[in-house]
């Protein structure tokens, strides 16, 4: 487990009061300086709350695409916590004063909380197809043997209706969890998060793309060397996904 960093304060630097991690805006957007064990520590703290809140791991396509988009930037703006998913990210932060080691992707921090979290913590899982999602209630169970799965729902490959948002609430809420995962495609994931929280009563919803492909085996995880140097968009072009590198080179002068 990496260890917390050390800080010298910047202007752009965001020091909260109310127990969130601190942060850097990158792009507009205000990422958390955040490591495994913050993160960890401040999923677990959302979950707690007695009202729904949200999670974005966010890489720099979802930065390029908040910076050009101000309602997708407003979708954004409105999570509790906005992680470094991307070594690109991590870079940017600590150009901004945060002296981070590694990013927190998304799938390893799914992972990481599904191992801390044994009853009486609830999971709920969103997203995906019915075949993935028995995988993965096989590949949790062997993470965390003690892990309470209280509903897995894939939902219909096309546009949501109304009436699929109302079954989706009500099959969440009967279940009461205190985390659901959410997979969905691109930002749709974020959006879908942020345009339903009304319906929902409480727990932390956290928006982990291809983890649930990722941690039941389904697909490959990038080699640690790829990821240490940030080049884990080109995977995807590899395994069948749209890459994201197109993105990256704004970061190196929006900071």
């Amino acid at each position: 487990m990496d260890s917390s960093p050390s800080w010298h304060k910047q202007p752009d630097a965001e020091y909260p009061t109310d127990g969130s991690l601190k942060s850097i805006r990158i792009l507009g957007t205000s990422v958390a300086c955040a490591t495994y064990d913050s993160a960890l520590a401040r999923i677990m703290a959302l979950a707690r709350e007695r009202r729904p809140t949200a999670v974005c791991p966010t890489n720099t396509h979802i930065l390029g695409e908040a910076r050009h988009n101000p309602d997708f930037a407003r979708v954004l703006a409105g999570f509790d916590l906005v992680l470094p998913d991307g070594m690109p990210v991590v870079w940017a932060l600590n150009f901004g004063g945060a002296d981070l080691k590694d990013r927190v992707y998304g799938p390893y921090t799914m992972r990481l909380v599904v191992q801390h979290t044994p009853r009486p913590w609830r999971h709920f899982f969103f997203g995906d197809s019915e075949e993935c999602l028995v995988e993965l209630r096989r590949a949790l169970v062997q993470l965390q043997p003690d892990i309470d799965i209280v509903g897995m729902l894939s939902p219909p490959f096309r546009p949501f209706t109304e009436s699929d948002e109302v079954l989706f609430a009500d099959t969440i809420n009967r279940a009461d969890p205190d985390f659901v995962w959410v997979a969905l495609p691109g930002v749709r994931m974020e959006r879908w998060i942020s345009d339903n929280q009304t319906r929902y009563r409480r727990g932390v919803f956290l928006a982990v793309g291809d983890a649930f492909a990722l941690l039941s085996g389904r697909r490959s995880f990038a080699p640690p060397w790829m990821q240490r140097m940030g080049l884990t968009w080109g995977l995807p072009v590899k395994q069948g996904a749209a890459p994201t590198g197109p993105a990256l080179p704004a970061i190196s002068f929006h900071v």
